[in-house]
């Protein structure tokens, strides 16, 4: 008996042991890297160009510091937790999403940064998940496009703000939008703001394309015309995106009732029905 509760206290010692071990690593995993320009390309993939001499990885924070350019060329995600930062202000601390980039902010990570255009090339990716945190001064400004796509969650999408006293800029320029509400749960008139640059912020120019996703149990939301900057327009099934400020860009939106739903389905197949018999 006293060996097997020896053998059990050593067992959980053990145990114990590894599991603190085992947070210590994750913890020592999560770094935070430095941008210094040191190499003589201006990649992230570049190790010279980071304080530690190894580039970013999923995990990290990234603190950008000013410099001409810093290009994205590889697939990077913000997790939670997580950051990318800058100690530049104005158009100090350019990053460049390159066309074989992808930007990921996940949910609970944190973006607040000075300066982010496409700029040498089309085709780089920005996801935005829902409960993060993104604040730029100045987005756009190229000839060049990227995807933008923002997730939702259950009733929300984060807000790309600029919350800086400096005048920010927002011109998505030949740039894509996407808006995934697969998990959206909010019926009838909504709203959803994408971007808030009302704090000394100018938007310019409108998305390319504008393509909503995933909306459950509906078929598809069509667009609609202009509401007016509200919902109370819309008919069911609608949505519309709204410029209309200068400084806000809101995905409105008319999301049938689920009943609504289940009426127009069952509708359906009473129609089917008809037509079968007749």
């Amino acid at each position: 008996m006293k060996t097997t509760m020896k053998t059990m206290k050593t067992t959980k010692t053990l145990l114990t042991i590894g599991a603190v071990a085992g947070l210590s690593f994750t913890t020592a995993q999560a770094a935070i890297v430095t941008w210094d320009d040191g190499a003589a390309n201006d990649n992230w993939s570049s190790g010279a160009n980071w304080d530690g001499g190894v580039a970013p990885v999923n995990g990290d924070s990234v603190v950008l510091t000013p410099t001409a350019q810093s290009l994205l060329d590889y697939a990077w995600t913000i997790e939670s937790g997580q950051s990318l930062t800058t100690t530049a202000t104005g158009f100090g601390d350019e990053l460049v999403l390159q066309n074989n980039s992808s930007l990921t902010l996940a949910t609970g990570g944190t973006m607040d940064i000075a300066f982010m255009r496409p700029r040498f090339s089309s085709g780089g990716d920005f996801t935005i998940e829902a409960g993060a945190s993104l604040d730029t001064e100045v987005y756009g400004l190229g000839s060049f496009s990227a995807d933008l796509t923002w997730i939702a969650d259950a009733s929300s999408v984060t807000t790309w703000n600029n919350s800086t006293t400096n005048a920010g800029q927002f011109n998505i320029e030949l740039d894509t939008l996407t808006v995934d509400l697969t998990s959206y749960a909010v019926s009838g008139e909504s709203s959803l703001t994408l971007v808030d640059y009302a704090n000394a912020g100018v938007l310019t120019t409108t998305f390319a394309s504008e393509t909503i996703t995933g909306t459950g149990g509906w078929d598809s939301l069509t667009l609609g015309a202009d509401p007016f900057g509200d919902a109370s327009n819309l008919e069911k099934g609608q949505y519309f995106i709204d410029y209309s400020t200068g400084s806000n860009i809101t995905l409105l939106l008319h999301v049938p009732e689920p009943s609504s739903t289940a009426l127009l389905g069952l509708g359906g197949l009473a129609l089917m029905l008809r037509r079968k018999r007749s």
